[in-house]
């Protein structure tokens, strides 16, 4: 495998070239003819992100909040006030959804997107509640409270599925 590493001064005598030549084309992209002049040579051909450590502002990857392109553009990641965005082909911009890690939830809990559009967890509900909503807000109730459905309707859809 090719040296990964810059020339040293003083020590690289007659291989600074060649040493930087592997150094750069490790990531970025050159044209299998050397003497091209291409206009993709000098992109990224493969990105690598160390990790980061637990000490503050050592994260690999770290986004500043600004104004979302004009334009969406297929591909483009871009964050803006507590979002990140991913542009699909089509181009459409679409929010990338997360929740929140402080309340990572249990077995059987749903999320559902509140009124500012964010994750919003809804703890399992009790022992025979079902679920229900209000017309934009999901909640657990027990059975014939909320759902529209009788108490006697409820226990005979009971009995079927058994």
């Amino acid at each position: 495998m090719a040296q990964q590493r810059l020339p040293i001064v003083d020590s690289d005598d007659g291989l600074w070239g060649t040493l930087l030549n592997q150094y750069i084309t490790k990531e970025h992209y050159q044209n299998p003819t050397l003497s091209t002049d291409d206009p993709v040579n000098g992109g990224h051909k493969t990105i690598t992100v160390r990790a980061g450590t637990n000490a503050a502002s050592t994260a690999p990857l770290k986004f500043t909040s600004g104004s979302l392109m004009t334009a969406a553009e297929a591909g483009a990641v871009e964050f803006l006030t507590d979002k990140l965005y991913y542009t699909t082909t089509g181009p459409s911009r679409k929010i990338i959804a997360a929740y929140d890690e402080g309340s990572p939830g249990a077995t059987g809990d749903m999320y559902y997107r509140d009124s500012s559009g964010n994750f919003f967890r809804l703890a399992v509900g009790s022992n025979t509640y079902v679920l229900t909503s209000n017309g934009t807000t999901p909640t657990w109730a027990a059975p014939g409270g909320g759902s529209g459905l009788s108490q006697q309707q409820i226990m005979a859809i009971s009995s079927m599925r058994m």
